[in-house]
């Protein structure tokens, strides 16, 4: 296994993302929104190169908020319930469309509540990352894909796995050599 693949499994072992208590407290503009989420959630993304390290951009925010897929700004400033929906939208729209994804934030915040949905989403993500760089050692724990949730949450648990598969696969082909295809 090549020394890069390490760096990106360790840093999956150790990740930790902000659950909504650790949010800011303050609420902050659109260019500290775009700092914090970035450098938040950058470790799990795998072609930020691409995106000159950005993941996330103001008129993806913008867009967020003109699709009522998020509430708008309160003058012009963004709270923690704002940046838990930037940070879940931003992920889970990899996976889904924002129509799709939408309507799943609503049902879970409406059984949930914002901030238990909000903390749920993350828990779900890390495990699934997790356990998706377990196949990647050869020491696949498939506990956590057998374990049973609640129906309301399988739509969660699954639109986080399908991410940190693709996560995975996106990773393992930028590694593939670059050569000639063949064609029959």
């Amino acid at each position: 296994m090549d020394l890069e693949i390490k760096d990106w499994i360790k840093r999956i072992q150790q990740i930790h993302l902000p659950r909504y208590h650790e949010l800011p407290e303050l609420s902050l503009y659109l260019d500290q929104v775009l700092e914090y989420v970035n450098e938040s959630i950058s470790v799990i993304f795998i072609n930020q190169e691409e995106s000159n390290g950005k993941i996330l951009t103001s008129s993806m925010i913008n867009n967020y908020v003109k699709n009522n897929i998020m509430p708008a700004p309160v003058k012009k400033r963004y709270n923690k319930d704002h940046i838990a929906f930037i940070i879940t939208i931003t992920i889970l729209k990899q996976v889904s469309n924002l129509n799709d994804v939408s309507q799943g934030i609503k049902h879970l915040t409406s059984i949930l509540g914002k901030v238990d949905a909000y903390n749920a989403f993350i828990s779900f993500l890390e495990n699934a990352l997790k356990s998706i760089i377990m196949e990647l050692e050869q020491t696949p724990d498939l506990s956590y894909f057998q374990t049973p949730v609640d129906l309301n949450l399988l739509p969660l648990k699954s639109a986080t796995i399908a991410f940190a598969s693709i996560m995975m696969s996106q990773y393992l082909l930028k590694k593939l050599p670059k050569g000639e295809t063949k064609h029959d």
